[in-house]
């Protein structure tokens, strides 16, 4: 049987719904009190006091560590690249220099745009990357720019530095700053004698192995290592290099070299009137041009001037360009060849060997020794070799003749022996320019200085093809590089009066 509701649990229930229906009539009084005259109502917002269910709880640093946060994911950026207008006598290794950056990295920002390390013109347009840039998988590999050296304490041995080997053509300055005077170019792998730095460690103060004194930008610079030169005085004003010894002069003339007519000096002056750079030399020729003996080795520190040591200064003026890796200097060219613009690079732009050459790197002096391919044309060979002397003075580039050891053109053809070499000195004094009768002097040595092909040059087995001690003398690139170098020693004092 169910139980029926007590008296007081009805009392209290109806007592329950007096007090609701009380509250619903003050609810709906408060409603209408907020109910303007035109009869349409405003929302109120109720403010509710802000309730916390639960406690919260911060973790502290030495409960469970800090708090688990989500990665945040930066979106690649491109490079910031700013942009370089090139100016007159700029090269690239003035460019990395100013920017601090290495070859490979300008190389690497500017891939794609038909950019040309060895063709920089004025008023060419290339990307500077930041100096951070680090190049994209598939351009050119780069290590980053090279940090600076610490400059050694002078309480230590390490007071030598050398020039990096990737930084040959460095250039040694009159003072520590971009635009000081250049006063000579550094080899790679060249030991210096380190003096003092200045802030930063940007610039060091050194002194070359033959006593020039100068700033170098210390990036491009090794310190350490053992070395011949002498300590550091603990004094700069005890240097013996402020009275330098001066270097002696050599002759301004040689049995196998013309004498420098009027003409060659109003060659170099309208070629300075063009833009050209007085210390910079062309090499055109073949493979006796091309090859590692011929030249280079000046640029590379790998000579000895022994006895001409006279020769020194113009070593100094012209390095940089020795070793150049030219577009006219090529294994199998001929005076055909030169001039035929499908012989040059893409790079070149339609432009002959020659011209492209000339263009690029805008030399004062061209050593000119072809005719050695042209043994079976050599009926049209004085034709295309007056165009080789004429688009060279045209550019303001004096050009230096120079006679062959061989007669390919009577040993493999039928013309008369020595025709080219006759040609070549007969041009020479037409036009006024210098000849350098190379044949005169390779006549004295063994086999003409040449290995027994009777038309590639001989050198010694230890490849010192510019070293000028009496027992290398009798090789065909000795020779040619002491009898090339005394050229232009005579040139850079005769003719550009420096």
């Amino acid at each position: 049987m169910r139980s029926q509701p007590t008296r007081p649990s009805i009392i209290l229930i109806v007592s329950g719904l007096i007090v609701l229906l009380a509250g619903a009539i003050v609810l709906f009084a408060q409603l209408r009190s907020n109910t303007p005259a035109g009869g349409t109502r405003v929302a109120e917002v109720t403010r509710y006091p802000t309730i916390t269910p639960f406690p919260l709880v911060l973790p502290t640093a030495t409960s469970h560590g800090p708090e688990p946060t989500t990665p945040i994911i930066v979106p690649t950026v491109a490079p910031r690249l700013t942009e370089y207008v090139v100016q007159q006598n700029d090269t690239l290794w003035d460019i990395a220099v100013r920017f601090g950056l290495t070859f490979d990295a300008i190389k690497a920002a500017n891939a794609g745009s038909g950019f040309n390390s060895d063709a920089l013109s004025l008023g060419q347009v290339i990307r500077i990357p930041p100096s951070d840039y680090v190049p994209p998988p598939g351009t050119i590999p780069t290590s980053g720019p090279i940090q600076p050296q610490a400059v050694p304490n002078q309480s230590t041995n390490s007071n030598i530095g050398v020039v990096l080997p990737e930084a040959g053509g460095l250039r040694l300055r009159k003072t520590p700053t971009i635009d000081g005077e250049v006063l000579t170019k550094l080899g790679p792998n060249t030991q210096l004698q380190l003096v003092s730095e200045v802030a930063g460690q940007t610039w060091i103060e050194v002194i070359t192995p033959n006593g020039t004194r100068g700033w170098v930008v210390a990036q491009y610079i090794a310190i350490g290592g053992a070395s011949d030169i002498p300590a550091v005085p603990s004094s700069p004003g005890d240097l013996p290099i402020n009275n330098p010894t001066p270097l002696p002069v050599g002759p301004l003339e040689y049995p196998f070299l013309s004498d420098m007519s009027a003409r060659v000096y109003q060659i170099y002056q309208a070629g300075q009137a063009r833009g050209n750079r007085a210390n910079i030399v062309a090499m055109i020729g073949d493979s006796n041009t091309q090859h590692p003996a011929f030249m280079k080795p000046f640029d590379w520190g790998n000579y000895s001037l022994s006895s001409y040591a006279y020769l020194q200064a113009t070593v100094d003026f012209f390095k940089g360009s020795f070793a150049r890796e030219g577009v006219a200097a090529i294994g199998g060219f001929n005076t055909t060849k030169m001039l035929d613009p499908g012989s040059a690079p893409g790079s070149c732009g339609g432009q002959s060997p020659l011209q492209c050459e000339y263009n690029a790197i805008r030399p004062s002096v061209a050593l000119i020794l072809l005719g050695t391919g042209d043994q079976h044309s050599w009926q049209s060979f004085e034709d295309r070799y007056r165009q080789i002397i004429q688009q060279t003075i045209d550019q303001g580039v004096i050009p230096v003749l120079i006679t062959k050891a061989d007669d390919l053109e009577c040993r493999d053809n039928s013309a008369p022996c020595g025709f080219i070499n006759a040609k070549i000195a007969q041009l020479a004094g037409e036009y006024q320019v210098p000849l350098l009768n190379l044949r005169q002097v390779v006549d004295q040595l063994p086999g003409r200085g040449c290995i027994d092909d009777g038309f590639h040059y001989n050198f010694p087995a230890d490849n010192k093809s510019a070293w000028f001690e009496p027992q290398y003398l009798p090789y065909g690139y000795n020779q040619r590089n002491l009898t090339a170098l005394q050229t232009l020693d005579v040139i850079r004092r005769k003719v550009m009066g420096r």
